[in-house]
């Protein structure tokens, strides 16, 4: 009887197991296909995204060929288009521009000459030609062309305008191969690939291998001759394609069997088409597989002593949704309050939401809390200009406060607020209270900022400019303490003025864009930088008034001097080199000037004698 109650115990056990294996492995199965499932969707999910990349990428790369066009198109806008002899002149230094095999330019009847003066073939009944006549935009070409040496080129088109009326097109022709370097990014440890296709089919690009150049051939077309099933799938493709739609289909071919992800690349009618094998996505989804698998066994085994730990959480889940649900209360509220200062009492009452301010809702506070809790938060660069204000106020009795600053907020980032007041005297005139607002403009404040900074910037290089430099340097030569001293450097770039002459204005921006970046590397934050125009660069430096007058001078000579070394550079194109450098004047407070004008003109005294003398040097006004 004993042994029987032994095997029945046995058995129930073994069932139990049994029964527990049968129930991971029908959840392993159904966890399997789900799997499946998601990694497929997942899948054409990142291709997609990865598409979008590409898409975006290829459109900004096609935006700075548009770019290039249009800087090549203002040397076109003073030259008269009908004398051939100025026009080849003209078309000749767009040499060597961008990524451009060759620029050209086409009159209304399609007439073409290069940029050597060479006359190419018509191009009137090209249709990138005539779009661009008739709509007066930029047209990338909708195939690939061969050029009058056989080689594969892609056209890109930019209208030159004369007021509305497109006078002319300006052509310029990317090789494939530098078509294929803007394509040639391969993702998914290298398994996936591109095409570019237009709408009918015709494909432009591939990057499936950088040996071949793939162009002009039907997709469709090449993909059922390398089909191994039915084409009705393909045929799906090719009609959602006609109709600017996307999707996915599965294509077994030689290769074996692939995803094909199609989408539209928003440029010209093309779609891009990804190609992405199969067994990758098998691979990754056999390894994932294989991990959650151990951890669903392991999760099986130890779920039961979680119960009570996510019981736990729940509820303190719970009591942070009702916190939360304060806070998003608090947070809705206009952040704006009324605050009565006793003057007599020493004491402050608030009337609002003091959670943005003191982090409590409090809303009565001692003047000492206010002293220490309050002024600790203030920007230290502004607390003593508030501090000292409200003192003034209320113990000289104006009538009126108003001051912005910035104050820490209890999540540790710092907004700007507004406090006004008034001061209310009894009718002996002894102070009673003083009854004001704290207002968070912090929006208000950083809008009138940027709007200042964006008046006050050059446009080309983000310096200060002009008017912006002479006021600030005279509101820190105003606010200077008695001691400090400053040095103010004026450069000038030689030679600038032939790199725009032969280089052309686009290098021209290339060699200020370079001064400014290099200028922003020698100098500090502290220090002032400004353009005013042109090729002349002015610069305030700061210098430490404890420096005595040897040190001062040596430091004002390293600037110099790195200046003078960082600044000589090279511009060139395929057929000219120019060499600029910088020729510098330095005027230092207040041995050479104590205004701006002085400083000023005396620097620019110096500059003159280094201009006079070589260039490439600098020279401190005595």
């Amino acid at each position: 009887m004993a042994l029987s109650k032994n095997t029945l115990k046995t058995s129930s056990l073994a069932f139990f197991l049994i029964l527990l294996v049968l129930l991971v492995g029908i959840s392993l199965l159904i966890f399997q296909n789900k799997v499946t499932r998601i990694f497929k969707n997942n899948f054409i999910q990142n291709i997609s995204e990865v598409q979008d990349l590409y898409s975006q990428t290829l459109k900004s790369k096609f935006q700075d060929q548009f770019n290039m066009l249009e800087a090549q198109a203002r040397y076109f806008e003073n030259t008269n288009l009908l004398d051939q002899e100025s026009l080849k002149k003209t078309i000749k230094n767009s040499k060597g521009i961008g990524d451009f095999k060759k620029i050209a330019i086409s009159s209304r009847d399609g007439s073409t000459t290069n940029y050597t003066g060479q006359t190419l073939a018509n191009v009137k009944n090209k249709p990138y030609f005539t779009k661009t006549l008739t709509s007066g935009l930029p047209q990338i070409s909708d195939k690939i062309e061969l050029d009058e040496n056989l080689e594969p080129t892609l056209a890109i088109t930019y209208p030159i305008k004369n007021g509305k009326t497109v006078e002319a097109v300006l052509i310029g022709t990317l090789s494939y191969s530098v078509l294929k370097n803007l394509f040639s990014t391969k993702m998914f440890s290298g398994q996936s690939y591109n095409y570019i296709i237009a709408n009918d089919g015709n494909i432009i690009l591939c990057n499936k291998d950088k040996q071949k150049a793939l162009y002009n051939v039907n997709f469709f077309d090449y993909l059922k001759n390398n089909s191994q099933e039915e084409n009705s799938s393909i045929n799906r493709m090719k009609i959602n394609v006609i109709n600017s739609n996307s999707d996915y289909i599965l294509h077994k071919g030689k290769e074996g069997l692939q995803i094909l992800t199609y989408a539209p690349l928003g440029i010209n009618n093309w779609y891009i088409v990804s190609v992405m094998p199969f067994t990758y996505i098998s691979q990754q989804q056999a390894a994932v597989s294989k991990i959650v698998t151990i951890l669903l066994v392991i999760i099986s085994v130890t779920i039961f002593s979680f119960i009570f730990a996510i019981y736990l959480l729940f509820r303190k889940n719970a009591n942070v949704e009702k916190a939360n649900e304060r806070l998003t209360i608090a947070n809705s509220q206009a952040q704006s309050l009324i605050f009565e200062y006793d003057i007599q009492k020493q004491s402050v009452d608030f009337s609002g939401d003091t959670q943005f301010i003191f982090g409590t809702d409090k809303t009565n506070f001692s003047i000492d809390f206010i002293k220490t809790e309050f002024y600790k938060r203030i920007h230290e660069d502004d607390v003593k200009s508030i501090t000292e204000h409200l003192k003034n106020s209320i113990l000289n009795k104006t009538s009126d406060f108003s001051s912005e600053f910035r104050y820490k907020t209890f999540s540790n980032e710092y907004i700007w607020l507004r406090m006004t007041g008034t001061l209310i005297k009894e009718k002996e005139g002894k102070a009673e209270k003083f009854i004001g607002t704290i207002n968070n403009v912090n929006a208000q404040v950083l809008k009138e900022q940027e709007l200042r900074s964006q008046a006050e910037s050059d446009k080309l290089t983000g310096l200060l400019n002009k008017s912006a430099m002479e006021m600030h340097v005279k509101q820190y030569l105003d606010e200077e303490a008695e001691g400090n001293t400053c040095a103010l450097f004026i450069i000038d770039l030689d030679n600038f003025k032939k790199v725009n002459d032969t280089l052309g204005h686009l290098i021209g921006d290339m060699a200020i864009l370079d001064t400014a970046k290099k200028l922003s590397l020698i100098f500090s934050e502290k220090d002032l930088i400004g353009r005013f125009g042109g090729d002349e660069f002015c610069i305030l430096l700061r210098l430490n008034p404890q420096m005595d007058s040897k040190t001062k001078r040596k430091v004002i000579q390293d600037k110099a001097k790195n200046i003078c070394m960082l600044l000589k550079e090279d511009y060139f194109d395929e057929k000219n080199c120019i060499e600029v450098s910088s020729s510098i004047g330095i005027a230092v407070y207040p041995e050479s000037g104590s205004t701006y004008e002085e400083l000023f003109q005396n620097a620019d005294t110096a500059l003159y004698d280094v201009k006079t003398n070589g260039k490439n040097s600098f020279k401190i006004f005595k």
